[in-house]
């Protein structure tokens, strides 16, 4: 259990009893590898955190003068997260899921024949980082009403590097675990420091003459997935950790 105190000082009597601590939402799911800010709003300043599975959540507290609690996940899993906001007398519980890390590709256009049924403009396409590197690939859509993020195909990915150093995504979709795996390849370009990426998260051990982005910042950052046989080309940019 945790427990923070902010002090302040009134010289025109007692203080009016504050308005509890509260969320924009009672669930929440985060990255494994990616520490997380969750805002709130109100409560009374002295707050008492506890972890139904602490072995998953981590480090987690609250910086109350800028409203957030910060979590740093061990594990994947879920944790109930309960915080008792002492000055206000509430509680709030918290459903916590770690999901594995990813990082998501938003497809933002496409010139040409696209023979992939999967990739459309907007769609996110997440490389997922299990624990045995097993290299999972989601095609997810956002949903326009609630703006939920929906699985329309998933499979595995890998990345081949030719003598004359041209990469190339191998993809295997399908919509659901019924259906064949459809295989696509592209052949891989984009913005200095795209290829670091992959090889930091995935364990490539490419040579680092060919790792031009470690000295720059990679939350903005272009890949370009060509499919020469239909000569069409894919521009996705990458997305925050968020």
């Amino acid at each position: 259990m945790q427990t923070l105190i902010i002090c302040s000082c009134n010289n025109n009597g007692d203080e009016p009893t504050p308005e509890p601590i509260r969320f924009a939402n009672q669930e929440y799911s985060i990255r494994l590898g990616v520490g997380t800010n969750i805002s709130f709003v109100d409560g009374g300043g002295v707050y008492e955190l506890s972890a139904s599975n602490p072995e998953i959540l981590g480090k987690y507290s609250i910086e109350v003068e800028t409203k957030n609690l910060l979590i740093n996940p061990a594990a994947t899993g879920q944790s109930y997260l309960t915080i008792k906001d002492v000055i206000a007398g509430s509680l709030v519980t918290l459903n916590i899921t770690v999901e594995d890390f990813y990082m998501s590709f938003r497809i933002d256009e496409i010139e040409g024949k696209n023979t992939n049924e999967y990739f459309d403009i907007g769609r996110e396409i997440r490389f997922v980082r299990d624990a045995d590197n097993t290299k999972p690939i989601l095609i997810m859509r956002q949903n326009k009403l609630d703006y939920h993020w929906l699985t329309v195909g998933e499979g595995v990915f890998d990345i081949s590097r030719s003598e004359t150093e041209i990469f190339s995504m191998h993809m295997a979709l399908h919509g659901n675990h019924n259906e064949e795996l459809v295989a696509f390849e592209y052949t891989m370009s984009g913005d200095a420091g795209y290829m670091y990426i992959f090889d930091h998260w995935f364990g490539y051990n490419w040579p680092q003459t060919i790792m031009s982005g470690r000295a720059i910042s990679v939350e903005r950052c272009r890949m370009i997935l060509t499919d020469t046989f239909n000569d069409c080309k894919i521009t996705c940019t990458l997305q925050p950790l968020r």
